[in-house]
């Protein structure tokens, strides 16, 4: 079983679950952690944080899913939702800037509840539960804004009336509560999320986290916004590649079975083709988890000026466990990208081999 980095939800104080790629992948399994609090229950795709200090089990579940967004009102206003905006519509210059005026919005999206008010800091209610986020993304390519309201009611009452007036771009995440040792209170999130802006932003997501504050609910809510990293201008198979030489590698499933004897294109279209095809792909994100074994099964594109040249760069494909493509520049290795489909590259190559199955 190999490590992969894999963009997730940070484990700092928190529970994880699943595995996969995405901020929201995951399997329906359970974890255990050394948490703060005595017991978590999670339901849909993201970290809980439970704390600093005690055993905590999390219960994963598959949740509901949609997809939707928008804008809501000022402070202390009573119950009503002002009229959607799509952050999208904002002129930006980077990934950066795209992913901090969508936070924005997003945090303005939030419909406030009847008669609550706004405040400045995280409400002390639950020993300060309330200071940090129920969950994390686990990548530095992050903005998260959040916001503080005080509310009247009970906790479950306030996530229920959110849930009735989210914006409808939004589609429903999933839940959690956390529930602490005697005296402390329990804790409960709802999260929403809006799709993914290929290439640029890749989570989209409004959290919202209650606790009872004595006749009050305190309300903790989080705009989180990634993006998807840059890859280096270096990452490039360079322009002076002019043939490409492609081979198979069959791994321990195959049964010693031998691979496709190599073949090398000097199509222009195709060599460009396949270059292209690489240049486009993303950087594998950040945060570890398991994968699946990697049993050896490998396409290798290997990129020269000529036929016979020396490699310019040369491109694996994983085919097995979690896959991605490991990429060498004159000889240099970078960092790994997203994969490309073996069975992709084999079209754009006109080849007609069988991709080992497994």
């Amino acid at each position: 079983m190999r490590l992969r980095r894999q963009r997730g939800m940070r484990l700092l104080r928190s529970v994880r679950s699943g595995s996969g790629r995405g901020p929201g992948a995951l399997t329906p399994s359970a974890r255990t952690a050394i948490t703060g609090r005595s017991t978590a229950r999670v339901t849909g795709r993201f970290t809980v944080r439970v704390g600093a200090a005690l055993a905590a089990v999390a219960a994963v579940a598959l949740a509901g899913c949609a997809v939707p967004r928008a804008v809501g009102q000022p402070s202390g206003s009573i119950g009503t939702t002002a009229p959607a905006t799509r952050a999208d519509a904002r002129p930006v210059s980077g990934p950066r800037q795209r992913a901090e005026a969508d936070a924005a919005a997003i945090l303005a999206s939030f419909a406030v509840p009847s008669g609550a008010t706004r405040v400045a800091a995280a409400p002390p209610a639950d020993n300060g539960a309330l200071k940090t986020a129920i969950q994390i993304p686990g990548t530095p390519d992050l903005v998260d804004e959040a916001g503080w309201w005080l509310a009247p009611g009970k906790p479950r009452q306030m996530l229920a009336w959110e849930a009735k007036h989210v914006p409808h771009r939004y589609s429903f995440e999933g839940t959690a509560s956390v529930t602490g040792p005697a005296g402390a209170g329990s804790i409960w999130s709802d999260m929403f999320s809006l799709p993914q802006v290929t290439g640029v932003l890749d989570s989209r997501e409004l959290v919202v986290e209650v606790v009872q504050d004595g006749a009050n609910t305190a309300i903790r809510v989080d705009a989180q916004v990634t993006w998807q990293p840059v890859v280096p201008a270096s990452e490039k198979v360079p322009a002076a590649a002019k043939a490409v030489t492609i081979s198979m590698s069959l791994g321990l499933n195959q049964r010693g079975k031998k691979p496709p004897k190599p073949v090398t294109i000097t199509n222009p279209a195709r060599v460009s083709e396949l270059k292209a095809l690489i240049n486009s792909l993303p950087l594998t994100q950040p945060g570890t988890f398991h994968c699946p074994v990697e049993l050896g099964d490998n396409i290798v594109l290997t990129f020269r000026a000529r036929p016979a040249g020396p490699a310019l760069a040369v491109a694996t494909d994983i085919l097995s466990g979690c896959g991605g493509i490991d990429l060498t520049i004159g000889g240099k290795s970078q960092p790994e990208l997203a994969g490309a489909s073996g069975t992709r590259i084999l079209g754009i190559a006109g080849l007609h081999w069988k991709i080992p199955a497994y």
